[in-house]
């Protein structure tokens, strides 16, 4: 035989569960809201970390100079600097050198030219500036120049990073040729 107080308990547990269950599954509800709340503050946040510090990178510097196979990478930034402009100019002179030049009178100034090192370190002519006067007695410099760009070793390209960039030189060129007497016009 069943007792009406057996009864009423089952309903108040009952209630009490159904009571619970709702509780739980407003605190859950509640903690969904709040967590997403953070993840947005997070992405915002990480963001606003990502802006600082690209504005903070100094876009005109790089971290490691193009290099040649006899420069050595571990040496600070100014021996790669030298080692880099040094061995660059001693090729460009000797593909010169190798190249029959024909020039009209004395030459003796400076040119400077600027060259642009590729992200994947091929060397190409970007300007050269040069008197009118030089102009004149060596016509054909800028292809002078390319040829003995095309004779130059490999060479790896500038670092920003660890991330291979492009990067321009202007680097003076010393034109100082005496014309024999004999040879003179």
């Amino acid at each position: 035989m069943r007792k009406t107080g057996d009864f009423f308990f089952a309903i108040l547990r009952y209630d009490l569960g159904r009571f619970t269950f709702m509780r739980i599954l407003m605190w859950g509800v509640l903690l969904a809201a709040i967590s997403s709340c953070n993840r947005n503050k997070e992405k915002i946040a990480a963001d606003q970390l990502v802006r600082d510090e690209i504005e903070n990178i100094n876009w005109n510097e790089i971290d490691r100079y193009p290099m040649f196979d006899t420069c050595d990478e571990t040496a600070n930034k100014e021996q790669q600097k030298q080692c880099f402009e040094r061995t660059f100019i001693q090729h460009l002179y000797a593909g010169i050198e190798d190249q029959q030049v024909a020039m009209h009178g004395r030459v003796s100034d400076t040119v400077y030219v600027r060259f642009l090192i590729s992200n994947t370190g091929k060397v190409s002519v970007s300007e050269i500036e040069q008197s009118d006067r030089i102009e004149k007695r060596l016509p054909d410099l800028d292809s002078i120049i390319d040829v003995s760009l095309t004779k130059m070793p490999g060479l790896y390209p500038a670092l920003k990073r660890n991330i291979p960039v492009a990067t321009k030189y202007r680097l003076p060129i010393v034109l100082d040729a005496v014309v024999s007497s004999s040879a003179a016009p």
